[in-house]
Formats: structure tokens, sequence, C-alpha cells
């Protein structure tokens, strides 16, 4: 967070926006920029401008002019993800893991700069920061400033963190839903990685038994924690090989949040460096997450815009609702679909954030018109992300919902015709004369008869 004091210097000019600047080499991982006036709380407007030298530009939108000599207070929010690397890169599996931070000292901005305090917080315990002149303020923090020139230098933090930190290289969530069924159907495909240090020396099967049973941590992520709501159902966890039994779920305890916790257990502990593949999906009632609009007959469908993963090195049987909140994944590259029933149109959709859903059409099993598909892709989600909901709306008739039971019951009637029509057909040689019905051929048989009597 960045928190400015904005003064217009200007003798008459009238200032309505303020410009942030983020440089190239970080842009590529910001996930949000956020801006709120310190005094009354309320968010500004931020629109994402055009690249100016080695800068990203945004624009914050003043709730009102700001006036030649007046001051304004701001805080900036940039959520970046994977800014910290590991250094060393790799380290045994029991030893500690150290993290770096890095920037410069002077946050980069577009207008001049006339004193800053740079302040950064770490998780762990700080081990060395540069340049030596900054002030280590208790276990977990370092000053570095004030500053009262605008020129710029290096610095940076390292600390310990033996907290697990997951990449999600690709994440699709997919939302099928059901009128008919009154069933909504959630299915996840992930591709992830551990962003922790790699193994120096390869994998100890040794020492992962002799942890386990002296209690003692390594850096082996051997559990994957998914939050799913209390009335889920159906849940099955596949990864490309197949299914894999490895898994259970957590039942919601007394006080906790309505969720339960499905404890994934992928084929091989996961050191840094080290990645796995997977999809699981399970059913929920519809019922939860749609709603029948009073003013106007139109459904409401509210989604999660994206679930919630923890890795975990953990060796408990059965792990709670707490530690599947230690948000410790962040994704690259994010797709969500919702795949709506047939028969819906005149669709809105509203997302948590500046962006762009599209309607895709497709076919299922059974369809006649088909239906529409919403997509949206994003980059870089934080696990903050992950309390934020999309609204899709749209029309749906009442007797759409007949739409497919209609098809069936057609689709079955006309096998039933061919069936039938097949029955009469006749598959052999037809001769080229009239065989003798039977009566015709009992007549001749008996005048045969009747000749050789006589």
């Amino acid at each position: 967070q960045v928190g400015v004091v904005v003064q217009n210097e200007h003798d008459s000019k009238v200032y309505k926006t303020y410009t942030i600047s983020v440089p190239m080499d970080k842009a590529p991982k910001l996930s949000q920029v956020s801006v709120h006036e310190r005094k009354s709380g309320e968010e500004l407007d931020v629109t994402k401008e055009s690249i100016s030298g080695s800068t990203q530009l945004y624009r914050a939108t003043l709730r009102r002019g700001l006036q030649p000599g007046e001051k304004l207070s701001l805080n900036i929010d940039y959520l970046f993800v994977s800014l910290v690397e590991p250094r060393p890169k790799s380290v045994g599996q029991s030893e500690d893991q150290s993290w770096l931070w890095e920037d410069q000292s002077l946050v980069a901005s577009v207008y001049p700069t006339r004193k800053q305090k740079t302040v950064v917080k770490t998780r762990g315990d700080v081990l060395r920061f540069t340049p030596l002149d900054a002030a280590k303020d208790g276990r977990h923090s370092v000053v570095f400033g004030p500053y009262t020139t605008e020129k710029s230098s290096r610095v940076e933090v390292g600390f310990k963190d033996n907290k697990e930190q997951m990449e999600a290289v690709t994440h699709r969530r997919e939302y099928f839903v059901s009128h008919w069924a009154n069933d909504l159907n959630v299915l996840e495909h992930y591709a992830l990685r551990n962003r922790g240090p790699e193994l120096s020396g390869g994998f100890d099967k040794v020492d992962q038994m002799v942890s386990k049973y002296m209690k003692r941590r390594d850096n082996l992520v051997k559990t994957l924690l998914v939050k799913v709501p209390a009335d889920a159902r159906e849940m099955y966890f596949v990864d490309e090989i197949g299914n894999v039994s490895t898994s259970a779920v957590s039942g919601r305890r007394k006080g906790e949040e309505p969720f339960k916790v499905l404890q994934l257990r992928p084929r091989y502990p996961m050191p840094g460096g080290w990645n796995y593949t997977w999809w699981h999906g399970y059913s929920v009632p519809l019922d939860r997450y749609l709603k029948l609009s009073s003013a106007q007959p139109r459904h409401l469908l509210r989604l999660p815009f994206i679930g919630s993963l923890a890795g975990c090195a953990s060796q408990e049987g059965e792990l709670t609702v707490a530690m599947a909140n230690a948000q410790n994944t962040v994704v690259r590259a994010y797709e969500l679909r919702v795949t709506l029933p047939e028969g819906a149109r005149d669709i809105d959709v509203k997302l948590p954030f500046a962006g762009q859903a599209l309607l895709q059409p497709t076919k299922y099993y059974f369809d006649s018109v088909g239906r529409t598909v919403v997509v949206i892709t994003h980059e870089n989600i934080a696990p903050a992300m992950s309390s934020r909901h999309i609204l899709v709306s749209y029309s749906y008739a009442p007797l759409t919902l007949w739409m497919k039971p209609a098809v069936v019951a057609a689709a079955l009637f006309m096998l039933f015709m061919l069936a039938s029509a097949a029955s009469r057909m006749q598959y052999g040689l037809a001769s080229s004369a009239k065989k003798p019905s039977n009566a015709a051929s009992k007549a001749a048989k008996k005048q045969a008869a009747a000749g050789k009597t006589d």
C-alpha cells in the first residue's frame, strides 16, 4: 500500500484525475490496483491507460476537482503475485526456506516526490537487507528512508518463511447449470507448481519417512485443501492417470464457516519446483445460487469468481477449514466458464473488476437450439480475490424447461417408428413367381389323393 499526499501546485489548473505509474518489469505480475480517499474511504474509478516509455499508466478519477493549492490524501493499493523469489534457489529437504524481495527505494511516479519513507513488512524473520543504513523495526519490518531526493536506488530484504507458496500455472473453473435437476455442477482443472526452493541432492524417501514419524517439518507439500460448500455432494478427484483414491472430506466443525474441506492427496509429495496436474468436481443445489427477480421475470445467478486452494505439508489426518484458509496459491492464467441452460436469453454479466465476458454458443446431447457459455479470462489472480462473485442474469421461460424432455420424447418416438418400419421390410431375394397360399396348397394335396384312390 502506498499512502500519498497530493498537492496541486499549479496556479490556475484544476486536476480531475490522478495518474498512477507501474514499471514494466513489475506490470506482468500486477493483479490489481485500487485507489481510495483516505478521509472518506471511498474507492475511486481506475482505468488502464497506455504505456509511456518503461511504465504502464493507470488513471484514477477524483470525486471532485483538486483546486490550486489544495491537498488530497490517497491510499493506492497494489496487489502483485510471485514478486518474491527463493534465495538460495535450492535447499535440502528439511532446511529452512529463505526469500528475497527487491525493488526501487522510491515508488514510480509521474509527479515529483518531495519526501518518501518505505516500510517493508515480512511474514517471517528478517535475515538481511540492503542498503545497510536502513533501520530494522522489530523482527518482521525494515524501514528505508525518509528520502528527500528524487534519485532512486535498489533496495532488498531477505527473510525466512517456511510457509507453502503455490502457483497455479493454469486454472479453469466450469459451472454447469441445470434447472431440470436443480443442480449446479462445479468442475476445476489445475496445473499446479510448488514455488518453493528446489531440492538440492534430489528427493529422499527415507528422510521423508523419518520426518513423518519424528513430526519434523519438511518442504514437501503432501495435501491440497479445497473449500467446498457444506452441502456439496458427488465429489471426485482425477488426474492424468485416472481416479485418485487418496482423498477425503472433513466435515464442518461447530463454530466454523459453512464449508467442508476436500483433502486431495497427490500421488507423490511436491517439493519445490515440482508440478502436479489434476481435476476435481462436485455438485451443489442450484437454488442456493439462483434467485428469481421480483421486478421482472429474470433469473439472477450469483457465483464465486474463483475457488480456494491451499497447499499443506501437515501430516494430520483431518485438516480444518482454518488450514484451508491459508490462501497460499496464486493463479497466473485463469479461465471461468458458466454453461447456462438451453433456452436462456438476454444474458447480462457483471464482473467484480474491469473486464469483459464473452458469450459462446455450444450444443450438448439432445440440444435443439443450443445453449450459451459465458467465458471470462483473467491473469494474476491473488488469493484475496477468492471472496469475489460474478452475477449472471438471464431470461428463461417456464415452458423452456420442457424443451429437453420434448426432444428426448421425439427422439424415442422416431427411433420406435424406424424400428417398426424396419421390421416390416423384406431383406431376402424375392422369387419371380408367387408362392401358393396355404389354402391352395391343401386343396391340391386333396385332389392328388382322390386321383390315386380312383
